[in-house]
């Protein structure tokens, strides 16, 4: 098997997106639809208090509430730790393209949050992101 072109090698921190749209783990459902809709990201990282990502909430999981709520409109006033991701897939900034394709692929995950060696969240890496650099950089 040939190996991947060079410029997969590349380190995820250079197409990371810096901007994140951060969740505490701590606030309601009803605040996190509304973050949703404020940004149209697919995925949402959760982190704790003092930074460190505890998960992941996605489009996904709020169609999940939508459904619950049909039946209880209270699930809103939980918080997002009972409907989020636990165990996230994270990247770090050193990380390679062929690693955040991997990842994606195998997971299926639309983006992934890129963490430093405290597990603080400093980016988030979108499909979108990494199919954008690798049309510049391999076939331009």
């Amino acid at each position: 098997m040939a190996p991947p072109p060079a410029r997969l090698g590349a380190p995820v921190e250079t197409v990371m997106s810096r901007r994140v749209a951060l969740i505490r783990d701590q606030i309601a459902m009803s605040e996190v639809r509304s973050i949703a809709v404020q940004y149209d990201f697919n995925g949402f990282p959760v982190a704790a208090d003092d930074g460190r990502l505890v998960g992941m909430i996605t489009k996904g999981d709020l169609l999940r509430v939508v459904q619950a709520s049909m039946a209880d409109p209270t699930v809103w006033q939980q918080p997002v730790t009972r409907w989020m991701a636990h165990g996230v897939l994270a990247l770090r900034p050193s990380d390679s393209l062929e690693t955040a394709v991997t990842h994606m692929v195998e997971s299926g995950l639309r983006s992934l949050p890129v963490i430093d060696e405290r597990g603080h969240v400093v980016g988030i890496v979108s499909r979108n992101d990494v199919m954008t650099a690798i049309e510049r950089e391999m076939w331009t």
